[in-house]
């Protein structure tokens, strides 16, 4: 199936069923860790960092779509994204690009769409806004395959309290 016929939901959906097929096996010795599985291939990764995780299946699949979870715990907001592109940018840069994009659109974003997400591809500049997180980066990522990932929340210091920036993007802290 391609990617663009995948929903973010579609995308969770399977992966947490795919997880609840698994979770004997990963529950509890890996509690707390990221959980990254391909929802096409069934094949997952295991890290402390979730973006370490991504990394591993994305050097086994050149282009897995991702669901993310924590192992043992419940998930207010879990993760359904396609990765399309590892970075070789240096720790920080997708941050810095990525908010000095948005200090550009600001003004106009804050005042049409404050407390939705901005998706920005720090590669292009282009950018997507959607209530859901996983809703703007799939349409980004399927107007730009290779996007470099910035998310953020309009008008808040964090899009989430999760994870740690990395190869696929940035979820800031």
């Amino acid at each position: 199936m391609s990617y663009s016929d995948y929903t973010p939901e579609t995308i969770v959906a399977r992966g947490d069923a795919i997880y609840q097929q698994r979770r004997r096996e990963v529950e509890p010795h890996h509690n707390g860790k990221f959980w990254v599985v391909d929802i096409d291939t069934g094949d997952y990764e295991i890290d402390d960092k979730d973006f370490v995780a991504a990394s591993r299946l994305r050097a086994k699949h050149p282009n897995p779509v991702i669901y993310c979870t924590r192992i043992g715990c419940l998930t207010a907001n879990p993760l359904g994204f396609r990765l399309s592109v590892l970075t070789d940018y240096p720790s920080g840069t997708v941050t810095a690009r990525g908010e000095a994009i948005y200090q550009k659109l600001q003004n106009e974003v804050e005042r049409h769409h404050n407390g939705e997400f901005l998706v920005i591809d720090i590669q292009t500049e282009d950018y997507e806004i959607d209530v859901r997180s996983t809703a703007a980066i799939n349409r980004l990522l399927s107007k730009h395959p290779d996007a470099v990932i910035y998310l953020v929340r309009i008008g808040h210091q964090a899009a989430y309290q999760l994870g740690s920036g990395g190869t696929y993007g940035t979820l800031k802290k």
